[in-house]
């Protein structure tokens, strides 16, 4: 090697080195909201990393009582904590990029706090916890991914339902309700959901189970009234039940932050497994997962009257885990093969 390559070599890795000492330089702050609980503000900095990122970025911190033990763990303001960094490249001063920043986060009382980016998350005791529902949680075949974007390509199998979200995808959340006892009520749209035109999503349990109706398929498959489908008593379905609804029992065996997607149109029965019937006739497809990869779906056969909850059957139905799919032939079925993978 020549002594020009390696001295312009070496004055190359001087300059990367002195680049990566110190990739983030604090730029100034601003307090978007000081209430009697919790206070929120927009920290900006400054990113040099080489080949990467250049430019100003915003961080969101929350500031209460609850707070107090985040000791500048997230960050290095003692006492408040992270929520959020957003892109903040030609942003003037942090007050500029907070207005921007701010309009993703809902103060609904002075102890509830709402964040809107694409998971939405809710605290309602001033910051010290949260609870959040993902859209990517949903089943892969609801998202309409970029296509050609990588690892996105056409035809790869690989999951990238959270790369779907981005620009004009973001969900758009609406008509959110919380309450003081772990009740989260709100609808959510995008144009990466498909097939719908929106979904209403509910927890009763503050997390410990998500609900969500799809609305408007844009089919012209029979309607059905998910409000009817939950209400229906397990007894109906498998006689070794317990009298309560299809939604209490399912919120008793899944495992906690599970999700529920409840339809609104009916589908095709299908074929049972194993078993030589012609699948005719109309079923409600009820699917669920859990926060571990794990899935299932269960059908409900419903005759010409699906409003009429005495119509109702078991069908069939599916569990599948990381390394098996196990067919269900009834809800007890479904108990058992919960109870195992968490065995």
């Amino acid at each position: 090697m020549s002594s020009a390559l390696r001295s312009c070599c070496t004055l190359t890795l001087v300059v990367l080195l002195a680049a990566c000492g110190e990739p983030s330089r604090r730029l100034d702050e601003y307090v978007f909201y000081d209430g009697p609980q919790f206070s929120l503000k927009v920290v900006r900095y400054y990113r040099n990393i080489p080949f990467s990122y250049l430019g100003e970025y915003a961080v969101v911190m929350c500031r209460s009582d609850n707070t107090g033990a985040d000791a500048g763990r997230d960050t290095p303001d003692a006492g408040w904590r992270m929520l959020g960094e957003v892109d903040a490249r030609g942003s003037e001063n942090a007050a500029a990029a907070a207005l921007v920043v701010s309009k993703d986060y809902q103060v609904l009382d002075e102890r509830t706090l709402i964040a809107k980016d694409n998971v939405l998350n809710i605290s309602h005791d001033a910051c010290g916890h949260f609870i959040g529902w993902d859209p990517a949680r949903l089943p892969q075949d609801m998202i309409d991914t970029v296509p050609g974007q990588d690892p996105c390509a056409p035809g790869d199998v690989t999951d990238c339902r959270d790369t779907g979200f981005g620009g004009d995808r973001k969900p758009r959340y609406g008509q959110i309700s919380v309450s003081d006892s772990g009740e989260v009520g709100f609808t959510v749209r995008s144009p990466a959901f498909r097939g719908v035109e929106l979904l209403r999503v509910r927890t009763g349990n503050a997390g410990g189970t998500w609900h969500v109706e799809t609305v408007g398929a844009g089919t012209e498959a029979p309607g059905l009234q998910p409000d009817a489908l939950r209400m229906l008593p397990v007894s109906l379905l498998d006689k070794v039940l317990p009298d309560v609804s299809l939604q209490e029992w399912l919120e008793s065996v899944l495992p906690q932050h599970s999700m529920v997607i409840w339809p609104d149109v009916l589908v095709a029965c299908g074929r049972r497994q194993g078993e030589g019937q012609d699948g005719s006739g109309s079923c409600a497809e009820i699917r669920f997962n859990d926060s571990e990869g794990n899935s299932g779906m269960i059908y409900i056969a419903m005759d010409s009257a699906p409003e009429s909850p005495f119509s109702a059957s078991f069908h069939s139905g599916v569990y599948i885990t990381k390394d098996r799919s196990t067919a269900l032939r009834s809800l007890a079925g479904l108990r058992e093969s919960l109870a195992g993978s968490q065995g």
